[in-house]
């Protein structure tokens, strides 16, 4: 009996401890959603402008002394007393640039219980930016890059190899060239008068006037052959990065060139001979940056090698000279013997 009397003895030690700290989770509990406490949250906290945290308290059905303390003041950097259903604003002091700041609530029962505990705001230890941050932060974001250019050099075009320019062109190969024309006149009869001299009259009428060139037209896409080559320059690329060239259309790459440090480039493009003649686009793609910009060119026929042409001429001349150089001696020999067989036969005597 005395055994039996003593485990229970032990069991039932153990039992009050457990109940006590079960009945104590129960008042926390309670104490979460009782009424009568004061509720707060924090608003603001440490920032690039001057200031600290900052912690607006309801108070509950009783009143309660409130304390903002931290970690730098333990006693407190602001308290407040609220009735029931008050509402207060606490606040710490400034906090220094790349300064930490812990806080904590302090609540104490005004109605006599005693009950005070402790919110950590475990929730709220905040660091305040350096001012290396806050200006990178509020500085003015950078202007977006400039789009890329390009542009085709000056002169800077080549027809293809074994070709020559236009007979009578007046420009170098590949160059466009403006021209202007005056306004031509043409004479008509007029069919109702004469002269005094009885000769129809003529009146000067001016043909159809063609429109004006514009003077835009001189500054047209430049022209090159199929098969030739032309120079371009591009600028805003990022340094170093590698340029494609490709025409407009097509995925081959043409030409490849290296961004310089200030982010451009010059390359010539041979342009394939199997393109159709008329106007086309060479783009100059950055592999890296993804940008991209265009160049308008005219594209032309690839011109017949002038040094075969000159030749096909020159040898049909000489052969058509040749031709007639034998058939005028053959004529003055068969001239020139009819004479002296009249010569031998002497003259021819009549009766």
């Amino acid at each position: 009996m005395a055994r039996g009397a003593r485990s229970a003895g032990m069991v039932a030690g153990l039992l009050v401890p457990l109940l006590a700290a079960a009945v104590a989770g129960a008042g926390s509990a309670l104490a979460i959603d009782d009424p009568t406490r004061p509720d707060a949250r924090v608003t603001h906290g440490p920032s690039c402008h001057p200031g600290g945290i900052v912690v607006e308290v309801v108070a509950g059905s009783v009143p309660y002394t409130v304390r903002l303390a931290t970690t730098r003041q333990a006693a407190g950097e602001d308290e407040v007393v609220l009735v029931a259903q008050e509402r207060t604003v606490l606040r710490t002091g400034d906090v220094a640039p790349g300064e930490t700041i812990d806080p904590r609530l302090e609540f104490t029962a005004r109605d006599g219980s005693g009950v005070a505990y402790v919110d950590e705001l475990e929730d709220y230890t905040l660091t305040r930016p350096t001012v290396e941050d806050c200006e990178l932060a509020l500085s003015p974001p950078p202007p977006p890059p400039a789009p890329p250019t390009a542009s085709v050099e000056a002169g800077a075009t080549a027809p293809a190899p074994g070709t020559g320019s236009a007979a009578g062109s007046g420009s170098e190969p590949g160059v466009a060239v403006a021209t202007s024309r005056s306004p031509r006149t043409t004479t008509t009869s007029s069919g109702t008068g004469t002269t005094g001299t009885g000769t129809p009259s003529v009146t000067s009428v001016p043909a159809s006037t063609p429109p004006a060139v514009p003077a835009l037209a001189a500054a047209r896409a430049p022209q090159v052959a199929s098969g030739g080559t032309v120079s371009l320059r591009g600028a805003g690329f990022i340094p170093g990065e590698r340029v494609d060239i490709q025409l407009r259309g097509s995925d081959t790459v043409l030409a490849t060139a290296t961004a310089d440090p200030d982010g451009a480039v010059r390359v010539d493009v041979r342009i394939p001979g199997d393109v159709t003649a008329g106007p086309a686009i060479l783009d100059l793609v950055g592999v890296d940056s993804a940008v991209s910009t265009g160049v308008d060119l005219q594209v032309a026929a690839a011109l017949e090698p002038a040094g075969r042409t000159r030749g096909a001429v020159s040898l049909a001349s000489l052969i058509a000279a040749a031709v007639a150089l034998v058939g005028t001696v053959g004529a003055l020999v068969s001239v020139a013997g009819q004479q002296r067989a009249d010569r031998r036969r002497g003259p021819i005597r009549t009766a």
